[in-house]
């Protein structure tokens, strides 16, 4: 039997209204949709007191979506709880993210018109388990705002405090006021400003891109999830240590994982002979002044492509990615295409810092990759032990890093679209 409630904060929410940002916007119609499977029944009473607790220090997930920014009217977040009884955990897939079965309710659409909530949750309970759904509207949070969420979420319900304290500041705004930039390009005519954009090298979305990416969501290619490839970390860790003694130079993680990647797909989509991108999507907090680590809501975008040739070795790919992107996050870089990205968002105008005809088509070249590593996706520990898998989330980033399960010590590399 299914039961369903709306859990509120205890207090009354220490802000009426929280005021969205640019970046915020472009991320409305999007929903956040994560799994966690345990092997143990998780204490629904003891989440939904933790839930309540949390919620007086995330009002906007207890709002209500409002003309430009969430009315915080602590009017709820949706709870669901159902049993399986005859479902043991070994009988759960886990190269498909969990079906409508164990899916919380969210209507976007009804969301969208303030009129359901921004937030839900589903517990069902197998014989030997639960699977945890959590559904967020992205317009509250992105990635390392959602995932720190759930983690102060646990850690309320395990340790009863918060391990960081989220900032509702407004930061993103602040930051565009004081920018030059930004300020011209809002400022001018559409003609000025397309003139303006490409010559800092966005690229315009063209109606045949547009063409494409509905004839790809049609025929449902956005839903394809390739099965995991498992990359070891003491392979990751040898990749580093060949490239470093071959050219003294110490190259990140992502850099390694990535030419993994662009080696596997060189062979799979016949890459051979050409020139091929990567688009990076990239968390602006803590780097860009102003923006503080812990700022809620959302603070990430994709950055310029890093293109290089198909036919380069694996250890100069990786060096190759490396000098691309410490390129892309210098200061003055960071700033200047944070500026532009936002004033194109603001002004509604069809540009993109790359190609999006490059990644949304039969043959692509380009690659957008969504790194996950960084969040701490099996540390969602309620007190009683953390998930024994998390699915990835369903959006359609052609490439996505997603750490293994911790016993593995590695990460997987799921591929959508026309990638799996």
């Amino acid at each position: 039997m299914e039961q369903k409630s709306l859990i509120t904060a205890y207090g009354r929410p220490k802000m009426s209204e929280y005021a969205a940002s640019c970046i915020d916007s472009v991320c409305k119609h999007l929903v956040i949709n994560q799994f966690w499977m345990y092997d143990h029944r998780l204490d629904t009473d003891m989440l939904k007191e933790a839930l309540r607790g949390l919620l007086d220090v995330y009002p906007t997930l207890a709002g209500r979506m409002a003309a430009d920014g969430i009315l915080c009217n602590n009017a709820g977040v949706l709870w669901e709880e159902t049993c399986i009884p005859g479902m043991r955990v070994k009988e759960i897939s886990r190269l498909t993210i969990p079906g409508e079965r164990f899916r919380a309710w969210f209507d976007n659409k009804s969301a969208l018109a303030g009129k359901s909530p921004l937030m839900s949750v589903k517990t069902s309970h197998l014989q030997d388990g639960t699977i945890l759904n959590v559904r967020c509207s992205h317009f509250c949070a992105d990635g390392r705002a959602f995932y720190s969420m759930m983690d102060n979420w646990a850690s309320l319900a395990r340790v009863g405090k918060l391990s960081v304290r989220p900032v509702y500041d407004s930061a993103i705004n602040r930051v565009l006021a004081a920018s030059d930039l930004y300020g011209k390009l809002v400022a001018s005519d559409m003609k000025s400003a397309s003139s303006m954009l490409e010559q800092k090298g966005m690229f315009r979305i063209r109606s045949s891109a547009i063409f494409r990416m509905m004839m790809q969501k049609l025929l449902r290619m956005d839903r394809r999830l390739s099965r995991p490839l498992f990359v070891p970390e003491q392979e990751i860790a040898s990749v580093r240590d060949r490239v470093c003694n071959a050219t003294g130079m110490r190259t990140g993680r992502n850099a390694v994982l990535c030419a993994m990647t662009a080696d596997v797909l060189k062979r799979r989509m016949g890459w051979e002979g050409k020139t091929v991108s990567i688009v990076h999507t990239v968390d602006h907090r803590g780097r860009m002044a102003g923006i503080g680590a812990d700022c809620m809501g959302n603070a990430s975008f994709t950055i310029a492509p890093i293109a290089f040739s198909a036919d380069l070795s694996l250890a100069e790919m990786v060096v190759r990615i490396d000098g691309g992107m410490k390129s892309s996050l210098s200061p003055d870089i960071e700033e200047e295409y944070f500026a532009l990205y936002c004033a194109m968002v603001e002004k509604k105008m069809p540009y993109l810092p790359f190609d999006i005809s490059s990644v949304w088509s039969f043959r692509p070249t380009t690659f957008i990759v969504n790194n996950c590593l960084k969040f701490n996706i099996y540390g969602i520990d309620f007190g009683t032990g953390g998930p024994v898998f998390a699915w990835p989330l369903d959006f359609g980033d052609p490439v996505r890093f997603w750490p293994a399960p911790p016993e593995e010590n590695g990460v997987y590399i799921y591929f959508t679209g026309c990638f799996a």
